[in-house]
């Protein structure tokens, strides 16, 4: 787990969602849900900022985040009514957080820090099972095709902010570029903070985030049950404007409902297609462990952007 990650007080004030970005999430569901919001679940809620927005609109949440610290800070910004939030793996949220939930949200590519594809196609079968008839799953995520390319450099700057308690932190996240071998996106995010408590001047960490191709996403969600598409998004800008599902789109933010009635044959057939395909590139895949360090630095002049690697 990332050391920046365990800093859960200094995750939230980087990371606490914008306005323009609460108000783009809330628009898309507005789109897509034939009701509002009464029943949310976060598979990967962090220290809870998007459980945070939605309770205080009245909803139920629930989450969970393979972190302690950030489960324990969940806790204490979350109100105690309506809330359950406890430690668990994104592939399959505790059963004790219920079902029948009408969102579930997972944004920022959180999904891409699984560790292969196996574990997504767990992942989603899981949420499927936790959707409500007619309920929605926004979930970020990045396509990418094998010839597809990323050009390395900043992807996203903040700072510097002011964190509660005292003292300021500055942020950047840069892109490697997709790793030839495994497709992955290597992603180097640089935290700079001064006079902020316990916590180092500078956080150094790395680590390699999945991509999907299209045809492989399409069959990763057909062996996970079957999901139908209602709406893409361009999740490099805050306003999410509306993206063509197509090849390389990149990152984007998709809105998914549980399909019923599909073949089981069909299904089958399409689940032993991806267990061997999953196979061949989870035996391709190299372990992804993030290499933290803390040393000094010079903090940098930042400016905003709208794409990050963030998990909120």
């Amino acid at each position: 787990m990332h050391h920046f990650y365990q800093q859960s007080g200094l995750y939230c004030a980087i990371f606490a969602p914008t306005k323009l970005m609460r108000n783009s999430i809330d628009r898309v569901l507005q789109m897509h849900l034939s009701r509002k919001v009464m029943r949310v679940l976060d598979p990967a809620c962090g220290p809870g900022l998007w459980l945070a927005h939605f309770a205080a609109q009245g909803a139920e949440v629930a989450g969970s985040d393979i972190e302690p610290s950030a489960i324990e800070q969940a806790t204490k910004l979350l109100p105690k009514r309506g809330v359950r939030v406890m430690v668990g793996d994104m592939r399959r949220p505790p059963d004790e957080l219920g079902a029948d939930f009408n969102c579930v949200i997972n944004l920022d590519n959180s999904i891409g820090h699984l560790a292969d594809y196996n574990d997504v196609a767990e992942h989603f079968a899981s949420i499927r099972q936790r959707l409500a008839p007619r309920g929605v799953y926004l979930v970020g995520l990045a396509l990418r095709e094998r010839t597809d390319r990323i050009p390395q450099g900043i992807v996203y700057e903040r700072g510097p902010i002011d964190i509660p308690g005292g003292g300021f932190a500055a942020l950047r996240t840069e892109t490697l570029g997709l790793q030839p071998k495994t497709r992955c996106e290597r992603i180097r995010q640089i935290i700079i903070t001064a006079n902020v408590k316990d916590t180092p001047t500078v956080i150094a960490e790395q680590y390699d985030l999945l991509t999907f191709t299209f045809e492989m996403l399409k069959d990763i969600l057909m062996a996970a049950g079957g999901f139908e598409l209602l709406g893409c998004y361009d999740a490099t800008d805050e306003d999410l404007p509306p993206k063509p599902f197509r090849k390389g789109a990149g990152d984007v933010l998709l809105v998914l409902r549980r399909a019923d009635g599909l073949q089981k044959r069909a299904g089958k057939k399409v689940g032993k297609k991806m267990g061997k395909k999953m196979g061949k590139k989870a035996a391709a895949k190299s372990p992804k462990k993030p290499t933290t360090s803390a040393t000094a630095a010079t903090p940098t002049r930042s400016r905003t952007a709208a794409r990050s690697t963030r998990r909120t």
